[in-house]
């Protein structure tokens, strides 16, 4: 009988792993399959993408066709894509590329734009995730170092508005100077609080923030919401004046931040993505998941951002190609008429690639997609780990002795490490409740450091296939060696010194003068035709000179280059023209001068026929005179 009691008893031990065990499995696999899910997406477009600027099979995304886009908004985001999700690709060679570009535009009146401090935030983005420094990127024309972040962000009210291009002047300087965590000298034109304040006051009465109008756009307020998450654990309050009623506020950023939150659960569709525009689109449904994601909250699970069942991935899926990229939209949007509908847009598969290392970092408890920070220390994040355990055990009865335990320990934290600390507000409720003084802790309370994980520098070595690819240069150099000999330049001139580096320098500097007088006959001609050509329905034979000096340089370039010049189908075309013209001109003279010489020659002839008959007519009348 005991025997059988044991038997039921095991049995049922057995039954409830059995029951529990799967539970228990898929808890822990739903982690890892959101995060393998993610890569997997992220790949996917990697793949497409390559096929998409004809890279080989298994060769870097970077490739010469990217590298070429480095500095504009079509080619910077991929890197920051590729950077974030840990992959290996030609980071080197696209530092090297758009430092150049850098350092030329900064020798042009607005350098890199006279109106979108944008230009700055992306590109410092881009240096950072190719592991550079946007502080020292390069000199400028008088030698002096470049600091994308002082021109772009903080003294950029030195030379125009850091708003000058609406609301996203100020979120991408605000996530730009976060990205690192840079410090703002008491000299600077912008502190973080003017600029914090100048996104608030933006605010619209339904929560949101748009580029114009008064009605929220998904977009604009994800942006904000990923530029304003580091400051969303601060007690302080900003005062400030809304833009959009002339009412004087005051707010903390979390107030500000949860009233956007709950606009954009509102405008999410029961599809789970998002219209922008009057325009279903991927876009507006990345950039919301992304946002979540820096604010650490949980973009699949959080029940204000599943609708009918769809979550954010859902509704991001919903737009995924056969061929692994991601459209725009199904429909054509007059906003991005160059989007085709139905297919994949690069546009479309960069943001995606972001949104889903930003998924992949949560997932993964990593910093947020656009801090770029040393990953924290196994410390830090048992003291963050502790620090939330104590935070979820709250309740009413928790004495104020323990809640001031758990505040010390979240003001000792370093500022700009507070914002991973989540469930911070129920904390600070309950402290307010019980009538704590949080602002006497926290100011009485000493930060603690925390060692980085930063790893070690590597000597760059300039290698032998580096050494053969610098030998291996064509004798005639054309704009399409700029990438390779930029790249290989530059990592020659960091390399550590070797023999015959001296012979490789003098080589690659002169290819690359080379390259740039091509480059400069290219611009010369462009501007050119622009000049004096367009429109070309104009051209008359009187412009022959003209076209056939700018077409001998045009011949004269190499076919690579050639497919550079604007219009150039229109210049042959032109020239065919002129020269059919000109030559049926000259047949035309030629054939007239035929013409009138076989009559000169004709009435000689005539004459002479006609003298002669004369004179026969003569020798006659005198034959019959004599007789």
């Amino acid at each position: 009988m005991k025997e059988a009691i044991k038997m039921k008893k095991v049995l049922a031990v057995f039954i409830c792993i059995a029951l529990i065990f799967p539970a228990l499995n898929s808890l822990f696999a739903k982690a890892e399959s959101v995060a393998d899910k993610a890569l997997e997406i992220a790949n996917d477009v990697i793949n497409w993408k390559k096929t998409d600027v004809g890279s080989d099979e298994g060769g870097f995304l970077l490739n010469n066709s990217l590298l070429e886009l480095a500095g504009s908004t079509a080619g910077d985001w991929y890197p920051i894509g590729l950077s974030r999700l840990g992959k290996d690709d030609n980071f080197g060679g696209y530092l090297a590329v758009l430092k150049d570009n850098v350092e030329a535009r900064y020798k042009e009146q607005g350098k890199l734009s006279s109106a979108k401090a944008t230009e700055w935030h992306r590109i410092a983005l881009a240096v950072l995730a190719a592991g550079g420094d946007p502080t020292n990127f390069g000199l400028d024309e008088s030698g002096k170092p470049i600091d994308l972040i002082a021109d772009g962000t903080f003294d950029r009210g030195k030379t125009t508005s850091l708003g000058r291009q609406g609301i996203n002047g100020w979120i991408w300087g605000l996530i730009a100077l976060d990205s690192k965590w840079y410090e703002i000298p008491e000299s600077a034109y912008y502190t973080r609080e003017d600029i914090i304040k100048e996104i608030l006051r933006q605010q619209l009465s339904d929560g949101g923030f748009a580029l114009s109008g008064r009605n929220a756009d998904p977009d604009i307020t994800a942006m904000v919401l990923q530029a304003l998450s580091p400051y969303y654990n601060s007690e302080k309050r900003y005062s400030y004046t809304l833009k959009s009623t002339g009412k004087e506020v005051e707010k903390t950023v979390r107030e500000a931040v949860d009233e956007a939150v709950e606009c954009l659960s509102e405008l999410q569709l029961g599809t789970g993505d998002f219209k922008s525009w009057g325009t279903e689109n991927v876009e507006s449904t990345d950039q919301v998941l992304v946002a979540l994601c820096c604010l650490g909250v949980d973009p699949l699970n959080d029940e204000r951002f599943i609708k009918n069942g769809n979550t954010l991935l859902d509704g991001i899926l919903k737009y995924k190609m056969s061929d692994g990229g991601f459209a725009h939209s199904f429909t054509f949007d007059p906003e991005n008429p160059a989007a085709v509908p139905n297919s994949s847009n690069s546009m479309a598969g960069e943001q995606t690639l972001y949104t889903m290392a930003a998924l992949w970092r949560f997932e993964n408890d990593m910093r947020a997609l656009y801090d770029f920070r040393p990953e924290q220390s196994g410390a830090l994040k048992e003291r963050i780990s502790l620090l939330e355990t104590g935070i979820s055990e709250i309740t009413e009865a928790t004495s104020g002795e323990k809640l001031t335990e758990l505040l010390t320990a979240f003001y000792s934290l370093p500022e700009n490490e507070r914002s991973y600390v989540d469930g911070y507000w129920a904390l600070s409720d309950m402290a307010k409740e019980k009538g704590i003084d949080i602002e006497q802790i926290a100011e009485n309370t000493v930060v603690e450091t925390f060692e980085e994980n930063d790893g070690e520098t590597e000597d760059v070595i300039f290698s032998e296939s580096d050494k053969r690819a610098a030998e291996a240069l064509p004798q005639k150099l054309t704009t399409e060696q700029y990438v390779t000999v930029t790249a290989l330049l530059d990592k020659l001139e960091r390399s550590k010194d070797f023999e015959g580096k001296a012979r490789y320098l003098e080589k690659l500097s002169r290819a690359k003068a080379e390259i740039a007088s091509v480059q400069s006959e290219i611009d010369s001609i462009n501007s050119e035709i622009l000049d004096k050509l367009y429109p070309y329905d104009n051209i008359t034979l009187a412009d022959k000179k003209t076209v056939d000096e700018i077409y001998a340089r045009y011949e004269a370039l190499s076919e690579y280059d050639r497919a550079k010049i604007t219009g150039s189908d229109d210049l042959v075309k032109t020239k065919t023209k002129l020269d059919d013209i000109f030559r049926g001109i000259i047949i035309a003279l030629v054939l007239g001068v035929v013409a009138i010489l076989a009559a000169v020659f004709l009435c000689i002839r005539i004459r002479k026929r006609r003298r002669k008959k004369e004179r026969e007519m003569e020798e006659l009348a005198e034959m019959y005179k004599d007789e």
